[in-house]
């Protein structure tokens, strides 16, 4: 949906995107508001100084429609930082006038697979199919992570963009099984694999690999935001206490291996494969820690 008074404007933006997408346009935020009310648009591309509303209003209108809207914002030279100031509060971007066609595009298109994975999210919180779940965790298996990350290599391999795979490993988990008994170890699971699921961001996908490993899927990540994110759980993990019955607390410790398509790895199990390398670095380094392929690993 194209919201803006000039008709120059949307008549650029719609013949320009009209053979890729199903375009609709509005030269008025309330009109624009009853139309979404009829279609609930999977992207909005406005300007931000309209009669009705301005600035992040304008956001806010339509996200009291839908929550979840990816907003991109129409702006000139002169008002890139009132766009910024917009993407602090939510806008996911903006594009400039006069338009760079090709830049244009791709925008929409980063803006329109964003939408597409926050409806995926969504799934996280009410898919309950049991043959996509890990019957102890709860969380993805490993037959459902093999399906998402063929659709992921297949969606970057398509267009410009990469993605991060972490391979996790909860460190010593013999131990506890041996010291603590295997109801306790199965708790250690479901702890750990409830972290990587509520600690990872919503358009991640958290999988158990198998035994004590886990996987993350991250989608639009390349190494160094993957790093952020890996960093952070490895940390929350080392730092929490794990209750495994009345009398006993205990520290846990686990280990990542990240990898990024595609610059480490041209398919699917060269992907595996190298971030498992990683993993095994990690632990081979002492364990508690991060290990990233490639040559960004010696920073």
């Amino acid at each position: 949906l194209i919201v803006d008074s000039e008709l120059e404007v949307r008549k650029v933006l719609f013949d320009s995107l009209i053979k890729d997408y199903d375009v609709f346009t509005s030269e008025s935020l309330n009109q624009a508001l009853d139309m979404f009310k009829q279609n609930p648009f999977h992207l909005v591309v406005t300007e931000l100084l309209t009669p009705e509303a301005k600035g992040i209003e304008v956001l806010q209108k339509f996200k009291e429609l839908k929550s979840d809207i990816t907003v991109v914002v129409v702006t000139s030279y002169k008002s890139v930082p009132s766009a910024v100031e917009a993407m602090k509060a939510g806008i996911y971007d903006y594009i400039t006038k006069p338009f760079n066609l090709d830049e244009m595009k791709l925008v929409v298109l980063h803006a329109l697979e964003r939408q597409r994975l926050l409806e995926e999210a969504k799934e996280k919180e009410i898919y309950q199919e049991l043959a996509l779940l890990d019957g102890l965790t709860k969380i993805y298996n490993r037959r459902y992570f093999e399906q998402k990350l063929n659709e992921e290599v297949t969606r970057s391999t398509r267009y410009p963009q990469k993605f991060s795979l972490l391979m996790i490993d909860i460190d010593d988990f013999k131990n506890y099984n041996d010291t603590y008994g295997h109801q306790a170890g199965d708790k250690v699971l479901k702890d750990v694999a409830n972290i990587l699921f509520y600690r990872s961001r919503k358009t991640d996908f958290a999988a158990r690999y198998g035994g004590e490993e886990f996987s993350i899927i991250a989608p639009h990540t390349d190494k160094i935001a993957g790093s952020v994110l890996a960093s952070r759980i490895v940390d929350f993990v080392s730092k929490k206490d794990f209750t495994l019955d009345a009398q006993t607390i205990t520290k846990i410790t686990i280990s990542i291996g990240l990898a990024t398509f595609p610059d480490d790895a041209a398919t699917k199990e060269d992907l595996i494969q190298v971030a498992d390398k990683a993993l095994y670095q990690a632990k081979k380094l002492g364990k508690n820690r991060l290990c990233l392929f490639g040559a960004e690993a010696s920073e």
